[in-house]
C-alpha cells in the first residue's frame, strides 16, 4: 500500500502535486492502548487524493478483542502517562515502516495525529536528512 501512495503522490505527469504523505498514529483518548496508523497526503492535491484512497489509507491498528489486544502487542506499563505511551507507540511505528517506505521523490513524515508530537522524516526522507536510521 505505501507504494502505491507514493506512486500517487509522485504522478506529475499526471498533474499531481503535493507536498508528500503524511502517517499519523492515532492513539486512543483513554491512553490504554488501541491505536491506528493512517496515511494522508499533503498539499495541494490531498484533499482529491485522500478520497481517492479512502479507507486503503488505513495501514493497521490495534483492538481490544475478545482475548486481549489484536493483534498481540504489549499492554501499557503500570505508571505511564497517555504522553508516555503515544511516544512509544509513535516510535516503534516509525522503526516498523521506515524499510517499507518507497524510495523516490516524495517526503514522507510520522508523528501523532494529535499533534502533540513532532513530526518527523521518515524512510528515505530521513536519509534525505540525514536524520533517518538508514542516514
Amino acid at each position: 500500500m505505501l507504494e502505491r501512495l507514493g506512486a500517487a503522490a509522485s504522478d506529475v505527469a499526471g498533474g499531481v502535486t503535493v507536498d508528500g504523505v503524511m502517517i499519523d498514529v492515532f492513539v486512543d483518548q483513554d491512553g490504554e492502548g488501541p491505536f491506528d496508523v493512517w496515511a494522508r497526503f499533503e498539499g495541494a492535491d490531498a484533499f482529491g487524493l485522500d478520497r481517492r484512497f479512502g479507507d486503503e489509507r488505513w495501514l493497521f491498528g490495534v483492538e481490544w478483542g475478545e482475548l486481549g489486544w489484536e493483534p498481540e502487542v504489549p499492554s501499557r506499563p503500570r505508571g505511564w502517562s497517555r504522553d508516555d505511551l503515544e511516544q512509544t507507540i509513535v516510535d516503534v511505528v516509525a522503526t516498523w515502516l521506515d524499510a517499507l517506505v518507497p524510495s523516490g521523490p516524495v517526503h514522507w513524515e510520522i508523528g501523532s495525529a494529535a499533534g502533540t508530537l513532532d513530526r518527523r522524516p521518515l524512510g528515505p526522507s530521513a536519509d534525505r536528512d540525514g536524520t533517518g536510521p538508514r542516514g
